[in-house]
């Protein structure tokens, strides 16, 4: 089975209906819906347009520069499974794409579970990568994902939260109690470049 196939197959899984917002892995940071890119082609190549999406000179962009070269690789999602990352967390958390009613959406989260594993936060090595969508059908990277476990963190006695770029990570779902942080370095957020919801992302 090819990684293409291998990655259809877990998103295919069906694990959870978008119904069950109350349980874990539906309520990691809203709502969380099942259902899957369709186009066979999605990690494969992607017909985003990936430089117009925040390269507009603002400083948060200018401040992002060294996070886009590095990921950059990652639009081809064979890239991201090659190094370590795959859909969802252990135990089958945040495997659907996730969603907000009101908020928008975030998408389908590619978990690195060493560097989840690791206690520390590093600038330019983000733990997940965030997929979201086109309008083709096709996946293609939105955002990158700092994440720490909060127990984790506080255990290596860190006393305040961890900082990315002059922004404070934050607990926003109190289940998973991870420390997270946002980056739209993909796809434009008219929110901020920061926001952990993108109303211009939907989930199929």
């Amino acid at each position: 089975m090819t990684s293409h196939e291998k990655s259809a197959a877990m998103m295919r899984a069906g694990l959870w209906s978008a119904l069950g917002c109350g349980a874990l892995a539906l309520s990691v940071f809203g709502c969380s819906q099942q259902n899957v890119a369709t186009s066979p082609s999605a990690g494969a190549e992607f017909a985003h347009d990936h430089t117009a999406a925040v390269s507009d000179g603002s400083p948060d962009a200018s401040r992002l520069a060294a996070v886009r070269q590095l990921t950059a690789k990652y639009h081809h999602l064979d890239a991201a499974l090659a190094d370590g990352y795959q859909l969802g967390f252990r135990n089958g958390v945040v495997m659907g794409c996730i969603s907000n009613p009101t908020a928008g959406a975030m998408g389908y989260h590619y978990f690195n579970w060493a560097k989840m594993d690791d206690p520390s936060i590093h600038e330019l090595d983000p733990e997940v990568l965030v997929y979201h969508s086109s309008e083709d059908g096709t996946l293609v990277l939105g955002a990158v994902e700092w994440v720490v476990p909060k127990v984790a963190w506080d255990a290596a006695g860190n006393s305040a939260p961890p900082v990315v770029f002059g922004q404070a990570l934050h607990v926003l779902n109190p289940v998973l109690n991870w420390y997270i942080a946002h980056a739209w370095i993909w796809t434009h957020n008219p929110v901020s470049m920061f926001a952990d919801w993108n109303p211009d992302v939907t989930c199929p």
